[in-house]
């Protein structure tokens, strides 16, 4: 260790992030032993304006920079002197990925391991009550001159390398963070490693938290630890910030993926993350009906905006409506005219279903097509049956359940898998009520309409029941 060479750098930018951040000043010194041996420092032309905000703090304006050279001219600078070293930064990844990104839109390759002053800091110097480079430097009486100059915050740097280097004499520290082969290369400046290990590889919601423990964003995940990973990994303006802004990270295991939407639904509605786009207004369902037509035909029909005195079932998109009627016409052998999915025909010649029952022909008794929709109509009724949703849970010890009442959600609950109830009584003690919203509703019809293999348990008949086969999906 005592012969690598740590090319200690500081960046001044347009700011904005990471994406589309440009360059005004850059310092790299080149430490060995202790010591600088090399360095390299100049302003920048970005090639862009410099925002108001931006020239306040650090004083570099559009004058200054007109005439420096593009990044493009000193690229083979950058390169020559951090070349065989370690890159090192406070907060290494935003000085890194900027870099990065300028060799890589000359379509040039630019590749170093790196280490970050903010981490060794945390770990070497702990208890400061601020891990930024100024309150740091004033915390253990390090100059700082210039600061939010590249060459006064890079000299300022260095001082603290140097203590760290101090505090390690051994080098297990360094050599730690250096060997690193998992995403700890690109954790949070205030996450620490130990935390991301700890991160179970299972389904379930997970919250970024802020230094007070209040959610940033919340997500779900069927692997937690591989999604949080792949978060750390991203390079929009939008997720460096809320990495910078990062603290610590909660997670809520639900095993099963339906409860882990539900979930990540009903706590974006309670704590309205900052980073967590708003969940999008539920439009007006599509309504599945049916009535008695002019023939005497029992008829079903999809509409949105019309009041029925019969609704048998609500959908979210035209789309899943269809396929669901679709699903029973082959089911119960019924004529698609009749069904809603054909129009200004005399006669069926559905594109997928060829299978028509022959009532648009006249070829079946009216009385028996009717009975075969009442057939229809008390299977379409299951759905708003008050039920429990049987699926996976935590552990291979136990299963979860999503209680529906009359159809509409209305909580979850863990049970050991020799568990079995038979009616409301033998499941509420273990139920975590919930509160039902149009978002979970378009959840769960979803769900109940596309998911393989469902186990629902009737409360009404105490029956398990095993549904047919449909798509999966989990978004």
């Amino acid at each position: 260790m005592k012969d690598v060479k740590f090319a200690i750098t500081d960046i001044e930018t347009t700011g904005g992030g990471i994406k589309g951040n440009k360059i005004t000043e850059i310092c790299v010194l080149v430490v060995q032993n202790g010591k600088v041996i090399d360095d390299y420092s100049s302003l920048v032309n970005p090639g862009t304006e410099i925002p108001l905000y931006i020239e306040t703090l650090t004083n570099i304006n559009d004058k200054m920079v007109a005439d420096a050279p593009k990044f493009a001219e000193i690229a083979s600078e950058i390169d020559k002197i951090t070349k065989d070293c370690v890159f090192v930064a406070h907060n290494v990844n935003f000085d890194y990925n900027i870099i990065k990104a300028e060799f890589n839109s000359l379509e040039l390759p630019f590749q170093r391991k790196r280490l970050c002053t903010v981490r060794l800091a945390k770990k070497l110097i702990p208890g400061l009550f601020s891990y930024s480079l100024g309150n740091i430097c004033t915390s253990i009486n390090i100059p700082h001159v210039d600061r939010h100059r590249a060459r006064g915050d890079c000299e300022a740097t260095v001082t603290l390398f140097q203590r760290c280097l101090d505090l390690d004499p051994d080098y297990e520290v360094f050599k730690a963070f250096l060997n690193q082969r998992t995403a700890a290369s690109y954790l949070p400046p205030n996450f620490k490693n130990s935390d991301f290990e700890k991160l179970p590889a299972t389904t379930g919601v997970y919250f970024f938290k802020d230094k007070d423990g209040i959610p940033l964003y919340i997500g779900k995940a069927k692997n937690i630890k591989s999604r949080i990973k792949s978060h750390f990994q991203e390079k929009s303006n939008r997720k460096y910030k809320l990495m910078q802004a990062t603290y610590s990270i909660d997670y809520e295991l639900t095993g099963s993926e339906l409860l882990a939407l539900l979930r990540e639904s009903a706590l974006i509605l309670k704590y309205f993350p900052e980073f967590n786009k708003a969940q999008k207004k539920v439009s007006r369902p599509y309504t599945l009906t049916s009535y008695h037509n002019q023939k005497g035909i029992e008829q079903f029909v999809i509409h949105k905006n019309k009041v029925s005195p019969v609704s048998w079932m609500k959908f979210y998109t035209r789309e899943e409506a269809i396929k669901f009627l679709e699903n029973i016409c082959q089911e119960f052998d019924l004529c698609p005219r009749y069904c809603g999915l054909q129009t200004g025909v005399s006669h069926c010649s559905h594109y997928k279903i060829t299978s028509c029952s022959g009532m648009c022909k006249g070829e079946i008794d009216k009385e028996e097509y009717n009975r075969r929709v009442s057939k229809a109509v008390e299977y379409i009724q299951q759905y708003e049956n008050s039920c429990l949703l049987v699926e996976k849970g935590r552990t291979k010890a136990e299963k979860s359940f999503i209680y529906l009442k009359k159809g509409r959600y209305a909580g979850y609950g863990f049970v050991e898998n020799s568990d079995d109830f038979n009616g409301p009584e033998q499941f509420e003690d273990y139920l975590v009520p919930q509160t039902n919203s149009s978002y979970a509703d378009r959840i769960v019809n979803r769900y109940l309409i596309t998911k393989k293999n469902i186990t629902r348990l009737d409360l009404n008949t105490g029956e398990e029941v095993e549904e047919r086969e449909a798509e999966e999906w989990f978004g």
